[in-house]
């Protein structure tokens, strides 16, 4: 993470001189989009919004989204990113397109990683935003075919109704608890409502 920190500082400082070629704004919706797609940090996966909203606070007029996929796509940040999965005996690793591919992967598989971010990189740098949407949707579908069951089951409503009704139950029977077996307690709870009477 701080490896993102210091190259976005590094893009800041170096201004737009290295990337004069590049528009200066990718548009919010395809920065949203693209800030869908899943990245493994070793230990968890989670949605590059995510690591957005922690690696960035951003104080101009771009949205977190904006900033951090211009990172991304126009200052070679992705390129250690692990966006990509390969399942083998069913074991999901996640990779970067630098990284050494294993030789289990097709031919077929490795290019798609090696190649799909210069190709997305020149269609923002073109301006082509519906075929950037098209990229984005390719690889949301590729982590999904490929990254094994890594989406959580929602939880519905009616479960979490369960859940609240069974915790007040345990609030209240461990309140009649305390004041019917703790002497104290119940004496103060008498004389509470005794003077009311």
């Amino acid at each position: 993470m701080n490896r993102f920190k210091y190259a976005l500082l590094a893009l800041f400082i170096a201004g737009p001189h290295c990337v004069s070629a590049a528009p200066l704004v990718i548009p919010q919706a395809q920065a949203e989009h693209f800030c869908q797609l899943l990245i493994s940090d070793g230990g968890s996966l989670s949605p590059l919004a995510v690591h957005a909203r922690k690696a960035i606070q951003a104080d101009d007029s771009l949205s977190i989204e904006q900033i951090f996929s211009g990172f991304v796509l126009l200052a070679d940040g992705w390129q250690t990113m692990r966006i990509f999965p390969h399942q083998q005996d069913s074991e999901v690793v996640w990779y970067s397109a630098t990284d050494d591919l294993p030789a289990s992967m097709s031919a077929e598989h490795q290019k798609y990683i090696r190649e799909v971010f210069p190709r997305l990189i020149a269609e923002v740098q073109a301006g082509r935003w519906k075929t950037v949407d098209e990229y984005v949707d390719k690889m949301l579908q590729y982590q999904c075919q490929f990254g094994g069951n890594v989406a959580s089951e929602p939880v519905s409503s009616s479960f979490l109704v369960v859940v609240v009704l069974i915790f007040m139950v345990l609030i209240l029977v461990s309140r009649f608890l305390c004041l019917s077996l703790h002497p104290k307690e119940r004496n103060n709870y008498e004389s509470e409502n005794y003077q009311y009477e």
